[in-house]
């Protein structure tokens, strides 16, 4: 696997006004604040958002799962020119560590990102389409394959959880 260079988002309106319109259309999360890349750029993960029902239970740290997936989405893939674009984006949690400052809590979590070149996930599925029904088809080295074309990267995603750390 090679590394993939992705640059971090940049420039951009708040993570919750693009989520709001790229991946969630009319719907916004309980969130504010910033990307996640550093604890001064937290994602503020808010409990007491108004749109948060009340009397429902709220799930924090699915929501950070969440995030995580949707930020990955719009980092490789929406928020890229055509020319490097990512498909077939997946993460698997490396480190997960609680760090407070002051009266605050983070949730720091290092993730492993793969994902596979625009071109080279058009080009797999095009012969997995043509011929992975196919009796005689390889599976194990068309898959194989698959993990020798994909890139990775490690990334961190900081979310500030005081307000549901602990309840």
């Amino acid at each position: 696997m090679k590394e993939m260079i992705v640059n971090p988002v940049k420039h951009h309106p708040s993570l919750r006004e693009v989520l709001a319109s790229y991946t969630f259309p009319n719907e916004e999360m309980p969130i504010k604040g910033g990307w996640g890349y550093f604890k001064e750029d937290a994602i503020i993960i808010d409990k007491n958002d108004p749109m948060v029902p009340k009397g429902s239970p709220f799930d924090g740290v699915g929501l950070e799962y969440i995030l995580v997936e949707k930020r990955n989405v719009l980092e490789f893939d929406y928020l890229q020119d055509e020319k490097n674009t990512y498909r077939s984006i997946h993460w698997k949690t490396i480190h997960q560590e609680l760090v407070q400052d002051e009266d605050r809590f983070f949730d720091k979590l290092t993730v492993e990102i793969t994902a596979l070149f625009f071109e080279a996930w058009k080009s797999r599925r095009k012969e997995w389409k043509e011929n992975g029904h196919m009796p005689d088809f390889d599976k194990e080295r068309f898959m194989a394959r698959n993990v020798e074309l994909s890139q990775y990267c490690i990334r961190e995603f900081w979310f500030d959880i005081s307000s549901f750390f602990g309840q």
